[in-house]
């Protein structure tokens, strides 16, 4: 677009949000973008325009570009960017239902100060006061906040450095193990891009990637090309994992393993590889190092992993005979005592196979084209870091905890003891827009503007493959007196005479968008006005560069861990289950259980909805005398919840798998007092190389309560017995 069409068309609204150009790159009709009458609209008013402006999910939310449609200063809609190469236009239902944060009945309306059992309000510049005056005062603050990058990072990282505040994020551990993963099989901590298009073949050992890992909607939008052919052939795609999860359901082969045996069966489809000439003992040397693939012959371990060794080798072959291939590992299998080796040796088989960067295989992805101006993603601390920190909480050195976007409080097991430490810090303050847990023992809260309202400049992990920046704007007026917690930052920062680069972060974004324009490359292109520049950027909701990719990727893994066995907490004579939990498409780890739309979504394999469940397998609920709706107290030996039995065809007779996010005690009226929270029991494993909570590392009982519900969800009940009726071959006509 010439500068002089471009500001022609620029729109800018009174948020300082510039309206998206693009769709006609896109595919989408003009007529999309003209006036609507009230016959058409009956619900909108009877004059005006939609506006549908290009902004961003959060990079913590897998960062996809969105658009969104705003009528008379009101978001309606979200839809997919079609110009952002994340995702290509699609979307999937966590950003469809951010439209419910801004609208939400339950948002914290304005700064509120405790008094006593309860909240009192107050102003914005008493709060902001109050907040700094504690930071001045504070000799050992501590910040927590989710995972960041870009501006946010820059903005909390100059105010943790000015106050001399510890900063710890927090996420799911997790994804602590598959950063650690990536560092040492790729010597990278950045997630890598999935070339599904061009694969010949995937294998997922306990990644759920199409439903909830890492980033759904990116890796859904390549397994579809992947399946329909695009390259020639349809790939094929098998799934190892103690869960029919719904990746696994749409695998051409799923093969349940023994939890925590992901890295044994790996190290034994390596040997299988160099066995049948797939692969070369040298190049297996290369990257494997001191470990000895005989140990792992597929007859010999076969028995420990609930694979045969026939199923073993059908692995190794698929991604031998179909190079380049995709081995990823993740889930329940990064959440072991062995989490790391786990997954370290899932991925090394991508080396095996010569797919490490490229096509049709795992391309690394480049950083920030300056990371010391856009900072990368920071990733969250480990359950033993944690541990320490609840140390000091409870032994009263943490004076002043500031909290956004973390509920540690709900996340966090009971074994963890921060209950006990949030209740020995001398001053919370929350910058939550909702009232969860870790909120209510705040004492002063500052509410944080919503996705829509937010001004962000971040760096989506994992990228395409090369370099990607998001744009996040305001396409709305917040809705209720609250403010940006970059923002809030600021001010408490300069009220307490620190110093900062930026008087906003509406400054610091464009400050550092804008900056780009010196890169000389990417898209928007052709322009070195900073100012332009950004506005470029806003419309098309990001800025990209193509030709930046990871040239060169090391020829093996440069710190291999050693191999190990999984633990678990729970002796095997009195706990007869392994202990499942999962997060689930809707609910993820809890974070959006506040979220009508998304308590309503059924689980893809369940059809569940507004609860938790057990998986049981149906000669298991048949032994134990239990049938759907009935319910069972799971116990552990750090605890017990209560929850209804879903009947499984494809549950292993061994596992209890029980959907995270529910059990809520705070979060609105939406998720309080539904269900239970499974991470409440496991016990305080962790990973032995990293240090991060190992919840897949917990074993249990279950016992019938006597009691029945009935059990809310959208797929029909059965009019017979599955085992009463004769498999049925179905046939095609000639």
């Amino acid at each position: 677009m010439r500068r002089r069409d471009f500001l022609k068309l620029l729109t800018v609204s009174t948020t300082g949000a510039v309206l998206f150009t693009g769709c006609k790159l896109g595919g989408y009709d003009d007529r999309e973008f003209q006036k609507q009458s009230p016959v058409e609209h009956p619900a909108d008013l009877p004059f005006g325009r939609d506006n549908w402006y290009a902004t961003a999910f959060p990079a913590v939310g897998g960062g996809i570009g969105t658009i969104v449609r705003v009528f008379e200063g009101r978001a309606k809609k979200v839809e997919g960017n079609p110009d952002f190469p994340l995702n290509m236009g699609k979307t999937g239902p966590r950003a469809q239902a951010i439209v419910q944060e801004v609208y939400h009945p339950d948002r914290i309306d304005g700064p509120m100060r405790r008094n006593g059992n309860s909240f009192e309000r107050i102003s914005w510049s008493d709060a902001t006061a109050e907040v700094a005056q504690l930071v001045q005062n504070a000799s050992n603050p501590l910040l927590v906040t989710e995972p960041i990058s870009g501006a946010i990072a820059r903005i909390a990282g100059e105010f943790a450095e000015e106050s001399g505040a510890q900063h710890l994020v927090y996420e799911p551990d997790e994804f602590v193990v598959l950063r650690e993963a990536m560092r040492r099989v790729f010597g990278t901590d950045r997630f890598p891009a999935l070339d599904l298009p061009n694969a010949g073949a995937v294998v997922s050992f306990g990644a759920d990637f199409l439903h909830n890992w890492i980033s759904p909607v990116q890796f859904s939008v390549g397994y579809g090309e992947f399946r329909q052919g695009g390259n020639g052939s349809r790939g094929s795609y098998f799934h190892v994992g103690p869960r029919l999860s719904d990746s696994a359901a749409s695998a051409d082969r799923w093969y349940p393993n023994t939890p925590g045996t992901e890295g044994m069966i790996a190290l034994s489809v390596a040997y299988t590889m160099v066995e049948e000439g797939m692969a070369t003992e040298e190049r297996a040397e290369e990257v494997f190092g001191g470990i000895s693939l005989d140990d792992y012959v597929p007859e010999d371990i076969a028995d420990q992993t609930g694979l045969t060794a026939d199923q073993i080798r059908d692995i190794a072959r698929e991604l031998g005979r179909n190079a380049p291939s995709i081995a990823i590992a993740g889930g329940s299998a990064a959440a072991h005592t062995n989490g790391l080796f786990n997954l370290a040796a899932v991925f090394a088989l991508n080396y095996l196979t010569e797919s490490v960067n490229t096509e049709g295989g795992l391309l690394l992805n480049p950083g920030s084209p300056d990371p010391d101006v856009i900072p990368n993603r920071i990733g969250g601390a480990s359950y033993q870091e944690w541990d320490q920190i609840i140390e000091e909480m409870l032994a009263g050195d943490i004076d002043l905890l500031m909290v956004h976007k973390a509920n540690p409080a709900f996340g966090l097991p009971e074994a963890s003891r921060f209950h006990d430490g949030l209740d020995q810090v001398s001053t919370v303050v929350s910058f939550s827009s909702f009232m969860d847990e870790t909120t209510r023992h705040a004492d002063l809260i500052l509410p944080d503007n919503t996705t829509l309202e937010q001004w962000g400049l971040d760096l989506p992990d994992p990228a395409p493959g090369f370099q990607l920046i998001s744009v996040q704007q305001p396409v709305v007026e917040p809705f209720v007196s609250s403010r940006n917690f970059g923002d809030s930052l600021i001010r408490i920062a300069n009220e307490a005479g620190l110093s900062y680069s930026w008087s906003s972060v509406q400054d610091a974004v464009r400050s550092l968008g804008g900056a780009l324009a010196e890169v000389g490359r990417g898209l928007p292109d052709d322009n070195d006005d900073p100012r332009e520049f950004f506005l470029a950027m806003q419309t098309q909701g990001g800025w990209w560069d193509e030709e930046s990719r990871m040239e060169e990727a090391p020829s093996g893994p440069e710190d291999m861990p050693s191999p190990s066995e999984a633990q678990f907490s729970g002796d095997e004579s009195e706990y007869d289950f392994y202990f499942l939990p999962f997060p689930t498409n809707s609910w993820e780890y809890g974070e959006t259980a506040n979220l009508p739309w998304l308590q309503g979504l059924p689980d893809p394999i369940t059809t569940a909805v507004w609860t938790t469940w057990v998986e049981l397998n149906m000669d298991t609920a048949e032994e134990m005398g239990v049938q759907l709706g009935d319910m069972v107290r799971i116990e552990s030996p750090s605890g017990s919840i209560e929850v209804p039995v879903y009947v499984n065809p494809a549950a292993p007779p061994n596992v209890a798998a029980v959907p995270i996010g529910q059990g809520h005690t705070e979060y609105t009226h939406y998720a309080e007092d539904r269900g239970a929270n499974p991470i409440e029991i496991v016990a305080a494993q962790t990973d032995g190389e990293t240090g991060a909570l190992a919840w897949a590392a917990t074993r249990v009982r279950l016992e019938p309560t006597g009691e029945r519900i009935r059990f809310p969800r959208f797929e029909r009940q059965l009019p017979f017995q599955l085992e009463d009726n004769p498999v049925v071959q179905v046939t095609r006509d000639a």
